[in-house]
């Protein structure tokens, strides 16, 4: 295997074909890991990024791997270091990063990769593996390299990421919920369906998603202005990103933007991704003012995002990161991400150490119960 740094970004467009290619061999998770979510991100969300793509190529000179990197500055408890990152990682709640691989050479590809970040070492400080599968190939790839080159290494950032592997018809999962969560599932959706004439409007091809993403964008701000947090798509970038995103989706996703409508205005809204046997719940948004907001209507949309996921034959529902309760009244399974740091230079490994030091007097005045300081 020959590995090879493509760092402009005018270069990366011509890898888009094959990128989205070995990103399907994942049909579960390999959404956060297409070219547009990388091409859309760097553009919009971390514009002040370089690419640092690693491309694998065989004896033939054929794409068999792929790591979507980039190269930026990180900056945290005072430190400035050049960090070589997972793409998406920041800001955009990318989950399940990892790197490409045909299938059946995913472990010599991987350490290709890594023996050439070692080549090109001069050019980063701090290795960023970011929101990687726990125990996975990769996890376990990066701790062996860091252990290998005789570097520290930190995990943090471990998230929980329910949920659902899907059962054959809706009634069935609806079965595997408390008696509790699966009445008021029903109570609302025929409140809010039957009796009070909402209806639920789902857009999925790209000339709809302009003026609709808005709406979502604008539900999701109403509900965090009223607990004066800016919540995500009031981050800079993040609107145009978006917008990218589900108007040029990779070939092999589908777009699912669900709206609530009451008396003719939004009431709610739900952003889904659906990508080989997957269906990811990215974001949702409702309106507190709304005259039916005390039925629970993002609750109903995600009811039926479910429904439909199962009737379009997916094999799973991923809520993504964050453990919120509502997420765990609709499933007790789910997967952890990690965060691994591999320090390089001597700035890195002084950032690791004061880390660590953090680390433990936040434990000390835990175990003491004593108030974290704000920082």
């Amino acid at each position: 295997m020959r590995a090879e740094l493509v760092n402009r970004r005018e270069d990366i467009q011509a890898l888009q074909g094959r990128w989205n290619e070995l990103a399907l061999n994942d049909p579960r998770d390999g959404f956060f890991r297409t070219f547009q979510w990388y091409s859309s991100w760097i553009h919009h969300i971390r514009t002040d990024a370089e690419p640092f793509v690693i491309v694998v190529r065989d004896e033939a000179g054929v794409i068999v791997g792929l790591a979507p990197l980039c190269r930026m500055s990180y900056r945290d408890h005072g430190f400035r270091l050049i960090g070589v990152s997972s793409a998406g990682r920041e800001v955009v709640s990318g989950d399940f990063l990892d790197y490409l691989s045909v299938v059946g050479r995913r472990q010599e590809l991987l350490d290709s990769i890594m023996a050439f970040l070692w080549e090109v070492r001069s050019e980063w400080d701090i290795l960023i593996a970011g929101e990687l599968s726990e125990g996975g190939d990769l996890d376990r790839t990066v701790e062996c390299f860091a252990a290998k080159q005789g570097l520290p290494i930190r995990r943090q950032e471990e998230r929980i990421c329910p949920y659902i592997e899907l059962p054959s018809d809706f009634e069935n999962y609806l079965r595997t919920l408390s008696p509790k969560m699966r009445y008021e599932i029903r109570r609302d959706t025929r409140e809010l369906l039957e009796k009070r004439g909402a209806k639920v409007l789902v857009h999925s091809n790209a000339a709809q998603m302009g003026e609709n993403l808005e709406t979502l964008i604008q539900l999701h701000l109403a509900h965090w202005q009223r607990v004066s947090e800016p919540g995500t798509l009031g981050r800079p970038g993040f609107g145009d990103f978006l917008r990218e995103v589900c108007t040029a989706p990779p070939p092999s996703a589908a777009i699912r933007l669900y709206v609530l409508e009451y008396e003719g205005k939004p009431a709610a809204a739900l952003l889904a991704f659906w990508f080989g046997e997957n269906a990811l719940f990215y974001q949702t948004g409702w309106d507190p003012d709304s005259p039916v907001a005390r039925m629970s209507p993002g609750m109903v949309l995600v009811a039926q995002s479910i429904r439909d996921a199962i009737e379009g034959g997916l094999r799973y529902f991923d809520f993504l990161r964050g453990d919120e309760p509502y997420k765990c009244r609709l499933t007790k399974s789910s997967r952890k991400t990690v965060t691994l740091l591999v320090a390089r230079s001597f700035l890195a490994k002084e950032y690791l150490r004061v880390a660590r030091l953090k680390d433990s007097v936040k434990r000390l005045l835990t175990d003491n119960g004593v108030a974290e300081p704000v920082s």
